[in-house]
């Protein structure tokens, strides 16, 4: 009896959880849009005056840090990329003597604060300009090479799990067949890596976009990324047009995740990492 009570508790749990759990969530974006909609910017639900004033009065200069933020996500998740893919296929079919190491290496940096890779960046960018007279603070460059040091571990890991399954049979038919390592790569490899790849693409390129304390540190105060914009004048005065531009970001990125999981099965390289 006190059994058949506990597998009833845990399933009302289990499907309590089910609703809870995406409503915790979703109330936020709600909240978000609605405000996004209403005249007063009140986080009502339903909005009980509609308009669509917020929306067109964003400031231009939101928009420019918001092509910035794009152009520094861009740039970021380039690099990680073409340096991640081979480093991944190194670790996982390369014979090499410190693999272990090399692993531990691209996972470490997942454990360190974010305001500590910023601070190292900022003085790495010090001893650099006092050694050969080039500062990377202030610049699109220093961002970039300091974002691509917190992404790069995920894109890495998440290209090595696409290989967790991968069957080696696969390249041994190929090759039986005729084909060349290369063609073996581009025709078998690859297609068979590229949802672990745009997975770990989707996260560099989020993280990038979304990193306030990199892009605070090395960045320009002339020309802030878009996170950073959003925090310096939500320290000032709280203006509505920011809600309505964070629910063109949410709906924007929403787009984006079902195009890639409709087309490209990424859900399956998400759920596996």
């Amino acid at each position: 009896m006190a059994a058949t009570i506990s597998g009833r508790t845990l399933r009302a749990c289990l499907q309590a959880a089910i609703w809870v759990v995406p409503l915790f969530l979703i109330l936020p974006f709600v909240g978000i849009v609605s405000a996004s909609f209403s005249r007063s910017g009140a986080l009502a639900f339903p909005p009980s005056d509609w308009t669509l004033h917020w929306y067109q009065s964003i400031p231009e200069p939101y928009f420019e840090a918001l092509r910035y933020s794009l152009s520094l996500g861009a740039w970021t998740t380039a690099l990680v990329t073409v340096l991640g893919v081979p480093l991944s296929l190194a670790l996982v079919r390369g014979r090499l003597p410190a693999r272990s190491f090399l692993n531990t290496l691209c996972i470490a940096p997942l454990g360190v604060p974010t305001i500590v890779i910023a601070v190292a960046g900022f003085k790495f960018s010090m001893w650099i300009a006092d050694s050969w007279g080039y500062s990377l603070n202030g610049s699109s460059a220093g961002i970039v090479l300091m974002q691509s040091v917190f992404t790069l571990p995920l894109l890495v890991r998440s290209v090595v799990s696409s290989f967790a399954h991968y069957d080696n049979a696969l390249d041994e038919a190929a090759q039986n067949l005729g084909a060349s390592p290369w063609q073996v790569f581009w025709r078998v490899t690859v297609p068979l890596i590229v949802p672990g790849v745009l997975a770990g693409m989707l996260f560099a390129f989020v993280l990038s976009f979304d990193d306030v304390v990199v892009a605070w540190f090395m960045g320009d105060p002339g020309t802030p990324t878009l996170p950073v914009k959003l925090f310096t004048a939500m320290e000032v005065e709280f203006d509505n047009a920011i809600t309505a531009l964070s629910t063109l970001i949410v709906t924007a990125w929403a787009i984006l995740l079902f195009l890639l999981s409709r087309f490209f099965q990424l859900e399956r390289v998400l759920v596996r990492d």
